[in-house]
């Protein structure tokens, strides 16, 4: 349970680097670095195609016998379908079957950064939001940068926290949003419990993925030693 727990804590923030910079400097120029269009990170992550650059990661660190059990632990812990009460409920019940949903909520199955402007749209391409956001200074044990739409009634859009991380630096963003400002203060209450968006540019290459996986099994395979 120990070991369970620490992986999970350490997923919550996918990767331990992160952008340097005071948070009010991260705020009035964390926009202009995360620039583009955004697909969800792991439906790339457990690709066929991309499972050999998770067993060079991964051997190294548990040895052979262990690495396939191992990564599909990785996989399996963060590709969860609950969030919420409901994952609450579940979890507390049965606490080995812990995972986070780091998928997109609202039907969003990307989303796109352009300038000040987030918009999503669906699996059809279809706009699901379109809001322009401003900056919020709002200090938070979790490190995240936060944003207000500028519109009203932009419901479960009205707010997004990001995790300091870009594609330059960890290779992935990190992010959840959210109607209610309060649903984004923990990880583990509340209406978006067990919810953190992870995400990849939409154009990533070969050695971009590489890096990711890289860095998410040293980081998580390290913190739960």
């Amino acid at each position: 349970m120990k070991k369970l727990l620490s992986v999970i804590l350490s997923i919550v923030c996918l990767f331990a680097f992160c952008a340097c910079g005071t948070a009010e400097e991260a705020q009035d120029e964390f926009l202009s670095e995360i620039q583009g269009s955004f697909i969800e990170l792991f439906p790339e992550l457990s690709k066929e195609e991309y499972h050999e650059a998770w067993v060079e990661a991964v051997e190294p660190l548990v040895g052979e016998d262990a690495a396939e059990d191992t990564i599909a632990y990785l996989l399996n812990v963060c590709m969860g379908s609950l969030y919420g009460e409901e994952a609450i409920a579940k979890y507390e019940t049965d606490p080995e079957s812990m995972q986070f949903n780091c998928y997109y909520l609202g039907g969003v199955k990307k989303v796109t950064v352009d300038g000040n402007t987030i918009y999503g749209v669906d699996e059809a391409g279809n706009e699901v939001f379109r809001h322009n956001y401003v900056p919020m200074d709002l200090e938070n044990e979790n490190g995240f940068i936060f944003y207000q739409s500028e519109d009203e009634d932009s419901g479960e859009f009205t707010y997004f926290a990001f995790s300091p991380d870009t594609m330059e630096t960890t290779y992935h963003l990190e992010f959840r949003y959210a109607e209610d400002l309060s649903d984004l203060q923990s990880w583990f209450e509340g209406n978006y419990a067990y919810w953190n968006a992870a995400a990849i540019a939409e154009n990533y290459d070969q050695a971009t993925m590489e890096n990711v996986i890289e860095l998410f099994a040293t980081e998580n395979l390290s913190n739960a030693e």
